[in-house]
């Protein structure tokens, strides 16, 4: 078999992709240590620093096995220490209180305690008067969490833009001068608007 041999502008060529691709690691490992130094992870962002030089000037052969030791100290930094035993003890709080947890699964509205209270209202009131669209006041519209939680909480009742029945705020009222009231609670009223 005869060798086979690559011009010296193909080889110069490989070099530079080479380089090209450790360069990127080194910016990617760099970036990711002044990233935890800025969050307040002076350790890790000096261990990446540290990793940094070594990998500069010792240039490893293997690359991947380095990564994941530096992935693995991410993992377990104190943030992701914090949020994995989160986790852990919210399962065993609903494998421990199975019962619980499957009643609340199963019963109907069950939940709407953690709701914020004008939501809740809301809600009482599309029971009550057994609403299947509704829309709501533009200051109830631009509140994102009044907004969002409605649309979550009340369905399969649909927000709807056309709706007749409007949901505003008890000061709201007296804006909608051709909307008759059917029914309010403490901070929210129901209108039907012609």
């Amino acid at each position: 078999m005869k060798n086979v041999t690559f011009p010296k502008i193909l080889k110069t060529y490989n070099i530079t992709i080479e380089k090209r691709r450790r360069l990127a690691q080194i910016f990617i490992l760099g970036l990711w240590a002044l990233i935890q130094y800025s969050l307040g992870n002076k350790f890790y962002g000096l261990f990446g620093i540290l990793f940094l030089l070594i990998f500069f000037f010792y240039r490893p052969r293997y690359f991947k096995v380095f990564a994941v030791i530096v992935l693995l100290m991410a993992l377990f930094s104190s943030h992701s220490v914090d949020t994995w035993t989160d986790l852990i003890q919210s399962n065993l709080d609903t494998v421990q209180h199975l019962q619980l947890t499957l009643a609340n699964i199963l019963t109907p509205n069950s939940g709407r305690e953690v709701l914020p209270g004008k939501v809740q209202q809301m809600l009482s009131l599309f029971g009550k008067y057994h609403i299947t669209n509704y829309r709501l006041s533009n200051r109830l519209e631009q509140d994102e969490s009044i907004n969002q939680r409605i649309i979550e909480s009340a369905w399969p009742k649909k927000k709807d833009s056309t709706s007749f029945y409007l949901i505003c705020l008890i000061e709201e009222i007296k804006n909608n001068p051709t909307c008759d009231l059917i029914g309010k609670r403490k901070d929210v009223a129901l209108v039907y608007c012609h």
